[in-house]
């Protein structure tokens, strides 16, 4: 095996590996939201957020499955060579979930930054408004948009894909010019707009920031550090012509990266929740519980657990 083999074969492993990790603390985040803690409107989110970042993860298990095990007679720097038209319809069914998956995570954590904005600056209006059955009426609508979007683009390409490759390329650097160019600024905007007037409600009236506003910037923050080189992968694909050897490594990069941000949200929310002391007599549901708390902290001592307040800190 050349370099160029060995490298990537490291980074799908520990793609692979963070994937299992990420099953894992997402299924337990799943498991705990379904069963130990009371369903509100952020829990909601929370809970369909786990669950694309679920589908995310295990469909890129699947792919790495299919292009490093054995049967596939595919090197590092041919990953895409499947050798059998099963495995070519296995590959391309995973490729278009696992984007499915993407989109449906990358629009919920665009509506949880946006809504919580929201609650900033408008408290009153959003307490009043947003329901239960708003959130879950809005999460079914976030998961059939990217469920849309993703049919147009696998019927569209599978009409091109037998005659001519570069209109399936055009079809998802459209679908991909979509995503990123609608959900990812409005997230950005939202977020940025929360932190700055958090830090300024807290400091005028000398409170820590809620659990929940933290867990929600840090997930943001890691979304754009980590996910978004495999949204750009389609850009660099069409546009630059990269060298093989360029492509091969950086397609192993953005997928060990955007498999990082689907398994962090856990570690995030148990980081958040964890409280000093307790270490592990706490039960995963209480950290949870205490993570995705809407009320504000004073110095020193927190208050107790009430849905949200009308500062909206």
């Amino acid at each position: 095996m050349d370099a160029l083999s060995v490298a990537y074969f490291m980074l799908s492993f520990l793609a692979m590996f963070t994937c299992v990790c990420g099953v894992v603390g997402n299924g337990l985040v799943v498991w705990l939201l379904s069963l130990r803690v009371q369903r509100t409107p952020c829990t909601t989110y929370v809970l369909h957020l786990a669950v694309a970042d679920l589908l995310f993860l295990l469909c890129m298990g699947s792919l790495l499955s299919l292009e490093t095990g054995p049967g596939t007679n595919a090197t590092a720097s041919e990953a895409l060579g499947l050798d059998t038209s099963s495995h070519a319809t296995a590959y391309e069914v995973l490729r278009r979930l696992k984007y499915f998956a993407y989109t449906a995570g990358l629009s919920l954590l665009t509506a949880i930054s946006t809504l919580r904005c929201v609650s900033v600056l408008f408290p009153l209006w959003y307490k009043q408004h947003h329901t239960q059955r708003l959130s879950s009426r809005l999460c079914a609508g976030l998961w059939g948009l990217s469920l849309l979007m993703n049919m147009l683009a696998s019927v569209f390409c599978s009409k091109f894909r037998p005659s001519d490759q570069g209109q399936c390329y055009k079809v998802d650097l459209t679908l991909s010019a979509l995503i990123l160019g609608i959900f990812t600024p409005a997230m950005t905007v939202s977020s940025v707009t929360l932190f700055v007037q958090v830090r300024r409600t807290s400091q005028r009236w000398r409170r820590r920031p809620t659990r929940l506003y933290v867990v929600i910037l840090a997930s943001v923050l890691v979304f754009l550090v980590c996910a978004l080189p495999l949204g750009l992968y389609w850009f660099l694909l069409y546009w630059l012509h990269l060298r093989k050897p360029v492509v091969t490594l950086y397609r192993g990069l953005s997928r060990l990266s955007s498999a990082v941000s689907s398994s962090a949200n856990p570690v995030i929310y148990f980081l958040v929740g964890s409280r000093k002391g307790l270490g592990a007599r706490e039960s995963l549901g209480a950290v949870l519980r205490r993570a995705l708390r809407d009320t504000p902290e004073l110095e020193g001592r927190e208050t107790p657990s009430v849905y949200t307040n009308e500062v909206g800190v």
